[in-house]
């Protein structure tokens, strides 16, 4: 049984690995390595203090200025900390039948905030670039992946072989039924309608989620860019033909349906 003192703990831990995202997403985006430098201030370029590099803290301490230049600190920063933070919280409750081991409790969180940082970031990325990193896929493979395995070491004892394989069908057989709606887009609109990055991201998806939760949560994105576009252009917010980046839907609706869970999908939905 969780405390109220565990889910602190795993806020902190969600901060810190939001602040940590941050410098994923600046650090793809400009082509430096994640590892070095330390932490610098993306104006002055000087290296930050440990006492500089506090998630949330050091950005009320310094009212939010850096201490060298004076420049303001975009709000951006400890937002994503927070936000991460929250959802680390949320995301201990979910039940993503999926992957992961009913038996072991850190298993369940690792991947759970795994999966969820992943695609933050990604999502985060696309807003600002229209890109989706290779690397970052790459990773989100790996780690699905690795998942897998350990549902065999930890369920049965041993590596299901035939989980692996069956995971790694449903991922090619997503991008293959993808890329076809994207070719078929760029054949209507006569452009490219859909980018590859998102083919790419509903494969790494579907290693995650399985079949039936990668169909609901492709289905659940389109609805929800669906309804963001109408607002948007309701509202001036959106201009019409404006390109919009898509994996932060596809990354929204993969994290509604691993915060759901299968158990979900099958009782509540495929029931009725």
């Amino acid at each position: 049984m969780l405390t109220i003192f565990n889910y602190f703990q795993f806020f902190i831990v969600g901060v810190c690995i939001g602040s940590f995202l941050n410098v994923i997403v600046y650090r793809f985006q400009n082509n430096f390595s994640i590892i070095k430098p330390r932490s610098f201030c993306p104006k002055c370029k000087i290296k930050l203090t440990w006492r500089e590099n506090i998630p949330l803290i050091s950005y009320l301490i310094q009212r939010r200025k850096c201490l060298h230049c004076n420049k303001s600190i975009s709000f951006r920063y400890p937002l994503i900390e927070f936000l991460t933070g929250i959802l680390f919280i949320i995301f201990t409750n979910s039940s993503p039948s999926f992957l992961i081991s009913n038996s072991n409790l850190f298993l369940n969180l690792f991947f759970n905030w795994i999966f969820l940082s992943l695609l933050f970031c990604i999502a985060l990325i696309d807003i600002d670039s229209f890109w989706i990193p290779q690397g970052l896929i790459n990773f989100g493979f790996l780690s699905g992946i690795s998942g897998l395995i350990f549902i065999g070491l930890f369920d049965n004892k041993y590596i299901d072989l035939n989980l692996i394989s069956k995971g790694l069908c449903t991922s090619l057989i997503a991008f293959f039924i993808f890329e076809s709606f994207r070719y078929l887009a760029k054949y209507v609109f006569k452009k490219d309608a859909i980018g590859r990055g998102d083919s790419k991201l509903v494969a790494m998806l579907a290693l995650w989620l399985g079949p039936i939760g990668t169909l609901f949560a492709v289905g659940i994105s389109y609805i929800i860019a669906a309804i963001f576009c109408l607002v948007g252009l309701s509202f001036n917010l959106v201009r019409f033909r404006q390109v919009i980046p898509f994996a932060p839907f596809l990354s929204l609706g993969g994290l509604i349906m691993w915060f759901l869970g299968n158990g979900f999908v099958f009782e509540k939905i495929l029931r009725i």
